[in-house]
C-alpha cells in the first residue's frame, strides 16, 4: 500500500525494527509481540477513513489478525493528511477515542529565543542515565495513567529504543543540569527522514528552556551527522509544546488521525 503520511512513514522506522509489518492492498497491519500493551504498535492502518460499513469490517479484521496475541485494545489509523474522520460515530459509540496529531516538519533549525546555556546536552549512555530516562518518562505521563502499569510499558519501549541505538539507527539525548536529567528525547533516521520520540521535560524543570534547548542541539546534530534532510515531530495539537517546536523552526504540514479503544481499568489510577 502506498503511504502518503509522513507520520506513518516515520512510524515505520520503529515498527519494522521492533515489530512485524504486514502490507496488504488497502491496509497495513503492525504487530509488536514483545509489547502487547503498546496501543500504537499493535494496530491496523487503512488507506481510507472509515466508511458506512467499516465498524463491523474493521473490528472483525482486528480480531482475526490479533487472535493469537494477548492484546486488550483495538487501534485504527488511516492515511489522511488533513485529519479526515469519515464515518466515525459507530466507533465513538462503542467506546473508541479519536486522536488527532499535528505533524510538524523542518529542514532548517532556528535558534530558540529561550536557549538555556546551563544545560549540558549529550547522548544517554550509562545505566544510570537510562534509569533517569525511565523515571522521567513516568513523571511525564498523563495523570490518569497508573504509575506501575505505565512504568512497565515505558521500560519495554525504552528497551526497544536501546536496541535500535545499538544498531546505529539513532540516539537518545538528555539535557542535564549538573548531574540531574532535566529532559530527554530520541532521534532516529531512515531514508533521509529523522523522527523525534518522547520529547519530555521533567515537571520540576519546566519553563526553563529545557525543551527548546534540547530540541535545537539534537536537531542540529541530526542534520549534520545523520544524513537527514527532513525532521519530523508528531504532537498533540492542543499541547503547549507546539509553540516550543515552532520556536525552533518546525511547521505543521499535516494532521495524523486515528482511534483507540482499551480497557481503562488496566491503566487508570
Amino acid at each position: 500500500m502506498k503511504i502518503d503520511s509522513l507520520a506513518f512513514k516515520t512510524e515505520l522506522i520503529f515498527h519494522r525494527f521492533t515489530g512485524i509489518v504486514f502490507e496488504y492492498d488497502d491496509y497495513v497491519v503492525v504487530k509488536t509481540p514483545t509489547n502487547p500493551t503498546y496501543f500504537w504498535g499493535n494496530l491496523i492502518y487503512f488507506k481510507q477513513p472509515p466508511q458506512e460499513h467499516s465498524f463491523d469490517q474493521w473490528t472483525s479484521l482486528f480480531r482475526d489478525h490479533f487472535a493469537t496475541m494477548n492484546v486488550n485494545h483495538m487501534t485504527f489509523a488511516w492515511d489522511s493528511l488533513i485529519g479526515e474522520t469519515g464515518m466515525i460515530q459507530p466507533f465513538i459509540s462503542d467506546g473508541f477515542s479519536l486522536e488527532k496529531s499535528s505533524v510538524m516538519v523542518t529542514d532548517n533549525m532556528v535558534l530558540p529565543p529561550k536557549l538555556n546555556p546551563e544545560l549540558n546536552v549529550r547522548p544517554i549512555v550509562s545505566e544510570e542515565d537510562w534509569a533517569a530516562v525511565l523515571d522521567n518518562h513516568v513523571a511525564c505521563r498523563a495523570d490518569h495513567f497508573d504509575e506501575k502499569a505505565y512504568r512497565k510499558f515505558a521500560a519495554r519501549k525504552i528497551g526497544d529504543y536501546r536496541l535500535m541505538i545499538k544498531k546505529n539507527k539513532g540516539y537518545w539525548m538528555g539535557a542535564f543540569l549538573g548531574t540531574q536529567l532535566a529532559g530527554d528525547l530520541g532521534i532516529f533516521a531512515e531514508d533521509g527522514l529523522g523522527r523525534f520520540q518522547n520529547v519530555g521535560t521533567h515537571p520540576e524543570f519546566r519553563r526553563q528552556g529545557v525543551c527548546s534547548t534540547l530540541l535545537y542541539h539534537t536537531a542540529v546534530m541530526a542534520l549534520e551527522k545523520m544524513n537527514v534532510q527532513k525532521l519530523v515531530i508528531v504532537a498533540d495539537p492542543l499541547y503547549h509544546a507546539l509553540k516550543i517546536y515552532e520556536s525552533v523552526g518546525f511547521k505543521t504540514t499535516e494532521t495524523f488521525v486515528g482511534m483507540c479503544k482499551y480497557n481503562k481499568s488496566e491503566w487508570v489510577t
